[in-house]
């Protein structure tokens, strides 16, 4: 067998791809959270344009959030699931930020809607149903999330 002065650069083990790091239940939240932020955005899109779209000239600061919060939110979610579809060594970090605002998101939606004495109990249960859902997400990102760095990921 002969010597190379590569072949201290090349490692035997190639590693372990990080996409077979995360187990079935995170793969599936994975496209499920892609499908429904990519719904979402089509959907709000379809709507805006079924109504018109607003008159540039009188738009406003709450206008301008809302606007951006329909757009904003579902990227904030579709943008790391994409991310781990990708293998991106980032992308599990992202994902527990992204899931960490949308908990406060739906805590402080929750608490408005109770504090304004407006109790309007669906949204409640919505964001609690979201929570529910969020809490085992979050923790499979946080079990993954090391060996995932390690991992080897697409080039």
């Amino acid at each position: 067998m002969t010597s190379s002065i590569f072949d201290k650069d090349f490692p035997e083990d190639p590693g372990v791809r990080r996409w077979h790091l995360i187990p079935l239940a995170l793969k599936i939240y994975v496209y499920v959270y892609l499908a429904l932020s990519a719904f979402s955005v089509l959907s709000s899109y379809l709507r805006h344009r079924r109504y018109g779209v607003y008159d540039w000239k009188e738009l406003n600061a709450i206008t301008l959030f809302s606007i951006a919060s329909v757009i904003l939110f579902p990227l904030i979610r579709f943008l790391p699931n994409l991310l781990i579809l990708l293998e991106k060594k980032y992308a599990i970090l992202l994902a527990l930020a992204a899931t960490v605002i949308s908990m406060l998101v739906a805590c402080y939606t929750s608490y408005l809607t109770a504090s304004y004495g407006v109790m309007n109990f669906m949204v409640i249960v919505i964001n609690i149903c979201w929570l529910v859902l969020e809490i085992p997400y979050l923790v499979m990102l946080l079990r993954v999330r090391k060996a995932w760095e390690r991992g080897k990921g697409r080039p």
